[in-house]
């Protein structure tokens, strides 16, 4: 999970206290899985007011420094206990050295035992919607009786529903400030063009998704390339030099964003040096990335894709973000084009009027010009220097009339409305 707020965890702390002073157990240890570092992380730590607990702790820090018993954080997979509990989902009864085995040095349970009593633990599973994303584990005495696992076993529930819904929130309200913020972007397609547009986007996604980078592919008109339009990177991003934008057009079906606007599909992958679709073979750091489609009614128009660098993840949140981001990119990209192709034919359509225009104002004297012209060599000298006074004032207007072409087509040139 991600972006637990402080009211929810104090929800869970609560939840957890109950359980604990419920079942006597001396002490509470709550722990939720964070996806980004694909680690169970201590949430909270209620425990009873016993002067011996404390001092407990106290001793394990003096002897072990750097290791925190109620600051702690471990792979899922650690040892047997946690692994049955939180990948099998089943609630666990182990000795405090089987619990903690790989987690704490062995003396840290001779002195739990030894000054606060406790011998097992109870791992618990917190679950929501069927998949595990914590655990609860009591610190207890002696094995639990069926009515005492049974309470630690409702505490367990009633966190993962707490949780359930903190996160149900919180992906709502990112899918909202993602809709606000593309919409927001897609109206620069009225003042900034296609291009502002584009870097716009990328940026709002790449800060939304706090990404360090974050691209735009689009394809060709007839839709059988793509290219690389548009790319915002994090100092990370721009530290670790992974940017794309020099990547040359490719056929739609090639690599990995070729694929996605070839299926229609979104890609998640946790490092894309194991995926046989990515065809940069230069990355030697890790790096996860979300490709998703840029979809329109009309078919898939380009791809919107996401990285984060080491070890950081993407959670399945991510994905749903940032295909609502996708879609609305792709309905701002077409706005922003289509209003380009509207100006574009009123900037050609206001040239063609003030060519006519000037056709029109210069015709006549053009015409006066050549008549006069063609009886030249039969005009005595009098009549030919009126001729030629005709013809300067008939250049004059040429010249006049296109002067004014100029300046009617010099404000379409500049991006300013054609005037009427």
């Amino acid at each position: 999970m991600r972006g637990i707020s402080e009211r929810v965890r104090g929800q869970c702390r609560l939840i957890a206290e109950h359980a604990r002073a419920v079942t006597g157990a001396p002490r509470a240890i709550l722990l939720l899985y964070d996806e980004t570092v694909r680690r169970l992380v201590t949430v909270a730590t209620p425990g009873s007011e016993i002067a011996l607990l404390q001092i407990a702790l106290d001793l394990v820090r003096r002897n072990y420094p750097g290791l925190d018993p109620l600051d702690l954080s471990y792979r899922p997979t650690i040892n047997p206990s946690v692994t049955a509990a939180f990948v099998g989902q089943r609630t666990q009864v182990n000795t405090m050295e089987e619990a903690f085995e790989n987690i704490m040095p062995p003396p840290v349970s001779a002195i739990a035992r030894g000054l606060v009593g406790v011998t097992h633990v109870v791992s618990v599973p917190v679950t929501a919607e069927g998949r595990a994303i914590g655990l609860i584990r009591f610190l207890v005495a002696g094995p639990p009786s069926d009515s005492q696992q049974a309470l630690m076993e409702a505490a367990a529930n009633q966190i993962g529903l707490t949780l359930a819904n903190a996160e149900l929130a919180e992906q709502t309200r990112r899918q909202l400030d993602a809709t606000r913020a593309i919409r927001e972007v897609s109206r620069l397609g009225a003042s900034a063009g296609l291009a502002a547009t584009l870097d716009a986007v990328v940026t709002r996604v790449r800060d939304l998704t706090e990404a360090d980078a974050a691209m735009v592919y689009l394809t060709d008109p007839g839709g059988e390339t793509f290219s690389a339009v548009a790319e915002s990177l994090s100092e990370a991003g721009v530290e670790a030099d992974i940017g794309r934008m020099s990547t040359p057009t490719r056929r739609v079906g090639q690599g990995l964003v070729g694929w996605v606007i070839a299926a229609g599909e979104a890609a998640f992958v946790p490092d894309v040096r194991n995926d046989p679709r990515t065809r940069t073979t230069h990355t030697t750091a890790r790096e996860a990335t979300i490709a998703v489609p840029m979809r329109l009614s009309v078919g898939t128009v380009g791809c919107l894709r996401i990285r984060v660098l080491g070890k950081q993840q993407f959670t399945e949140s991510d994905l749903w973000l940032a295909q609502t981001l996708a879609d609305e990119a792709a309905r701002a990209v077409m706005y922003a084009r289509e209003l380009e192709r509207v100006q574009n034919e009123a900037q050609e359509a206001g040239a063609r009027c003030a060519t006519e225009r000037m056709l029109q104002e210069i015709g006549e004297p053009v015409r006066e010009l050549t008549r006069r012209t063609n009886a030249a060599e039969t005009l005595t000298d009098g009549e030919l220097r009126q001729t030629l006074r005709a013809a300067k004032s008939a250049a004059e207007q040429i010249d006049a009339a296109t002067r004014r072409l100029l300046d009617d087509l010099r404000p379409a040139e500049d991006g300013a409305a054609i005037p009427s």
